[in-house]
C-alpha cells in the first residue's frame, strides 16, 4: 500500500512538472487580478532613454556575464559570513524624500506594492488618479452538489467616513439619528450652501454643530465627493482648521479619500503641524491634470513644500519642474519654491487670498506677508496669525479682530493680541484726554490696557462707554466686546450708571449673557431713560426668554393653528407694539418684526394684532428665501428631520444674513427650529434678527 502511494504522488509530480511551462504563460483568463501589475503610463519617469521602453530593461540572453556564476563563488560559498566581501548598496526602490519619521506609519505591504526595481520617485503620493476602485468582480460557481456554495471575488470599496465626528448627545451634537429621512443627494445639493465665515453667532454655532455632528449617514445614492469632504470643506472655509484638527487625531480617518485628505492637510498647515499635512500625501493620487484638477494640483505643490521642508532641494527642483510641464498654474507659489531652494527671486504677481499652504511656503521663502495681507488671509489663517509673537503688533491686532468678528477666538486670546503692544504709564493715562495713537488698532490696544488699568467701576464704565460709543457698528465691535467681557462683568448694575446701562444690555444680549442684561435692564426701567429704547430692549430679552421681562411669561403652544387661537384680549406688553404700528416709521418696522417673531415663537396671538399689521401696511422689506427651500423647510420640520431642518435654515439665510432677511424668512427658519425640539436656537436666532433693528437711542 505503501508502495502504491508513493508511485501514485510520483506520477502526480511529474504531471505538474510537465504543466509549468503552460501555467508560467500568464494568468488564467477567470482571474481578474494581474499577478504583476503594469505599471503606470502616465508617469514621466519610467521611460528607458536607452530602450523606449516603459521602465524595463533589456532581457539577457544565454551566454551574457549576467548569467554566468563568478569564478569565486564557490570560495565565497563556504567562507564564513564575516569574510564575505560586502556588495554596494543599489538603490532599487522608490527613494525617500522625507526625512525620518515624517509618512513612516506602520503599516501591512499591500499587494499593489510597487515592484523593486520601480524608478526614482520623486515626490511621495498616493495611488494613481485613475485608481483600483474599478477593478471587476468575478463570480465564482458552486461546487458541484453542494447549492449555495458560490461566491464573489472583486475589490472592497472604502467604508462611508460621513460619519465621523466630534459631538454626539452629550457635547452639543444634533443626535445620531439627524439624517434619518433625509436622502444622501438632498444634503450633497445643500450642503455647499452652509455659511463660511460669518458674524452671525447663531448661525455660526449651527453651522458647526451640524457639521462636527457624529451622525448615521443619510441613506441614498453618493452622486459626488465623498459627504466627510464636503463637511471638511466647509468648516475649512468657515476657518474651522482646529476643530478639523481634532477630528482627524480622534476619529481615527486611516484612509480619507483625495478630497477629504486634502481638506484635512490644508487644515493641518493651518495649524502648523507639517508633518501630519506630509503624513496625508499618501492618500492623495499622482497621474490627474494639475490644470483642471484640484486635488492633483495640491498633490503636487504639497509635494513640494514637504520636500523642501525635509531638505530635499534637489528633489524639489524636480518636481517644480515636473509641475511647470504639466500645466500647474501656481506662479506665485513656483516662484517661492525655488527662492526656497536656490535663492533666486522671480516675478510672479501674489494671490488675491493666501490659503495654508501658499503662507507656510512663504516662510520657508522667508518672504514677509504684505502690508494688506490680513485682509487677504482666508479664515483658517487669523488665529494662527494672530498667535505668532514674531510678526508686528498690528497685524496680529488686525488678524485676531476679524476672528473675533467671526467667532474664531475668544474673549482670552483677543486681549492677548492687544496686550502685545507695550505703553506707558503716560500713554494710558493719555486717553482720558483725548491722546491716542493714530493707528485705530493701537487705538483700541491702548484702550484695553486702559481700562484693565482703570480700578473704579465708574471709572471703568466710562472708557467701556467711550469705546463702545465709537466702535458701534463697525468691524472692530464685536472684538471688542470680546476682550472687555471680564471688564463689563466687573462693573455692578447700579442707578448712578444708567447712561452706561443702555450699551451694557446689548453687549451682554450680543454675548450671551441674559442674566446681566436682564439687570442692567432694571436699571433702565427704573429711570428716565429714553422709552423707545427700553421698550426695543426689553422686546428682544422677551425673546430669549419670556420670563426675563415682567408681565411676559405666556403660555407657548407647541404648534401654532390658526383654529386653536384663543379668544383673548391683546397682552399688555404688545400695547407698545400696537402703538409703533400705528406711528411708522423705524418703530412700524421693529413693531411688525416683533409680531411675527413671537408667532413663529409659538405665542398665541388674537386677532386684533394681526388686523393693526395689516393696517399698518404689512412687513418691512428684506431679502427673501427661495420657495423651494422654506417649503422643504416646513415639510422637513413637521416630520421632525433634525439634520435636513437645520440644514435647510442655514441655506435660507446663507446670502442674506439673519439682520437683512425678510421677516417671513425669518419667521420660516425660527418655527421649523423650534419644531424639531430646537427651543433655544430658535429664540436666539429670533433675538439676534431683532436686535439688529433696535435704535441707538439718538
Amino acid at each position: 500500500m505503501k508502495q502504491t502511494w508513493q508511485l501514485w504522488a510520483s506520477g502526480l509530480l511529474f504531471f505538474v512538472s510537465c504543466m509549468e511551462p503552460a501555467v508560467a504563460e500568464g494568468p488564467t483568463d477567470d482571474w481578474p487580478f494581474d499577478r504583476n501589475p503594469p505599471r503606470e503610463q502616465s508617469w514621466p519617469f519610467n521611460r528607458d532613454e536607452a530602450t523606449g521602453s516603459e521602465g524595463m530593461r533589456p532581457v539577457a540572453e544565454p551566454g551574457d556575464p549576467i548569467l554566468e556564476a563568478p569564478a569565486e563563488w564557490e570560495a565565497a560559498v563556504d567562507a564564513p559570513l564575516e569574510e564575505v566581501p560586502t556588495a554596494p548598496q543599489v538603490q532599487t526602490g522608490p527613494i525617500r524624500i522625507l526625512p525620518p519619521g515624517v509618512g513612516a506609519a506602520p503599516e501591512e505591504p499591500s499587494d499593489f506594492d510597487a515592484p523593486a526595481n520601480d524608478p526614482v520617485a520623486l515626490f511621495p503620493a498616493g495611488p494613481s488618479a485613475g485608481g483600483r476602485g474599478d477593478l471587476p468582480t468575478r463570480a465564482v460557481g458552486a461546487r458541484p452538489g453542494e447549492a449555495g456554495t458560490g461566491i464573489e471575488v472583486g475589490a472592497l470599496g472604502k467604508v462611508d467616513e460621513a460619519s465621523v465626528g466630534l459631538l454626539d448627545d452629550r457635547n452639543g451634537g444634533l443626535g445620531t439619528t439627524m439624517w434619518s429621512g433625509t436622502d444622501r443627494r438632498v444634503v450633497e445639493q445643500l450642503i455647499v450652501r452652509v455659511p463660511g465665515p460669518t458674524d452671525s453667532y447663531v448661525l455660526g454655532a449651527l453651522s458647526r454643530r451640524l457639521l462636527l455632528t457624529s451622525a448615521r449617514p443619510p441613506q441614498g445614492t453618493n452622486s459626488g465627493p465623498s459627504l466627510l469632504a464636503l463637511r471638511l470643506q466647509r468648516l475649512n472655509e468657515a476657518g474651522r482648521s482646529d476643530d478639523i484638527a481634532r477630528l482627524y487625531a480622534r476619529a481615527g480617518v486611516s484612509q480619507p479619500t483625495p478630497a477629504a485628505a486634502m481638506e484635512f492637510a490644508l487644515a493641518m498647515l493651518a495649524t502648523g503641524e507639517r508633518d501630519a499635512a506630509c503624513n496625508l500625501l499618501g492618500g492623495l493620487p499622482v497621474g490627474g491634470d494639475p490644470g483642471t484638477d484640484p486635488v492633483a494640483a495640491f498633490a503636487l505643490k504639497l509635494s513640494i513644500f514637504c520636500q523642501i521642508s525635509g531638505g530635499m532641494t534637489a528633489a524639489a527642483n524636480l518636481t517644480v519642474d515636473l509641475a511647470r510641464e504639466q500645466g500647474l498654474d501656481a506662479p506665485y507659489f513656483l516662484s517661492l519654491a525655488v527662492a526656497a531652494t536656490d535663492g533666486l527671486s522671480l516675478d510672479a504677481s501674489e494671490p488675491r487670498l493666501f490659503d495654508p499652504l501658499t503662507y507656510r511656503m512663504m516662510g520657508l521663502a522667508q518672504r514677509p506677508l504684505p502690508g494688506d495681507a490680513v485682509g487677504r488671509l482666508v479664515p483658517a489663517l487669523l488665529v494662527p496669525v494672530a498667535e505668532d509673537g514674531a510678526l508686528d503688533p498690528e497685524v496680529r491686532i488686525a488678524a485676531a479682530e476679524r476672528a473675533a468678528s467671526l467667532g474664531l477666538l475668544d474673549g482670552d486670546q483677543m486681549a492677548a493680541a492687544y496686550l502685545a503692544v507695550a505703553y506707558t504709564r503716560e500713554d494710558v493715562a493719555g486717553v482720558r484726554v483725548g491722546v491716542e495713537p493714530a493707528s485705530p488698532y493701537r487705538r483700541r490696544a491702548l484702550f484695553h490696557q486702559a481700562v484693565l488699568d482703570e480700578r473704579v467701576p465708574a471709572g471703568r464704565a466710562d472708557l467701556l462707554a467711550m469705546l463702545f460709543f465709537r466702535e458701534k457698528g463697525g468691524e472692530a465691535y464685536a472684538a471688542t466686546l470680546a476682550a472687555h467681557r471680564g471688564s463689563l462683568a466687573s462693573v455692578p448694575p447700579s442707578n448712578v450708571l444708567t447712561s452706561f446701562a443702555p450699551l451694557a444690555v446689548r453687549a451682554f444680549v450680543e454675548l450671551g449673557d441674559r442674566v446681566r442684561a436682564g439687570m442692567w435692564l432694571s436699571v433702565l426701567e427704573g429711570s428716565a431713560a429714553d422709552t423707545q429704547q427700553v421698550r426695543e430692549l426689553q422686546a428682544v430679552l422677551r425673546l430669549i426668554d419670556p420670563n426675563t421681562v415682567a408681565g411676559a411669561a405666556l403660555p407657548l403652544l407647541a404648534d401654532t393653528n390658526a383654529d386653536a387661537v384663543p379668544a383673548t384680549p391683546i397682552p399688555p406688553f404688545l400695547q407698545p407694539a400696537l402703538s409703533d404700528l400705528a406711528a411708522g416709521g423705524a418703530a412700524r418696522e421693529f413693531a411688525a418684526l416683533e409680531i411675527v417673531l413671537l408667532d413663529a415663537l409659538g405665542l398665541p396671538l388674537p386677532a386684533p394684532v394681526w388686523d393693526a399689521l395689516l393696517v399698518s401696511g404689512g412687513l418691512p422689506g428684506g431679502e427673501v428665501a427661495p420657495v423651494a427651500v422654506t417649503q422643504r423647510l416646513k415639510l422637513a420640520s413637521n416630520q421632525k428631520r433634525v439634520g435636513e431642518t437645520v440644514l435647510l435654515t442655514l441655506a435660507a439665510l446663507s446670502d442674506s444674513g439673519v439682520g437683512q432677511a425678510h421677516p417671513q424668512t425669518l419667521s420660516e427658519t425660527v418655527k421649523a427650529l423650534r419644531l424639531v425640539g430646537l427651543e433655544q436656537e430658535a429664540r436666539r436666532l429670533a433675538a439676534e434678527a431683532l436686535m439688529a433693528r433696535v435704535g441707538d437711542g439718538s
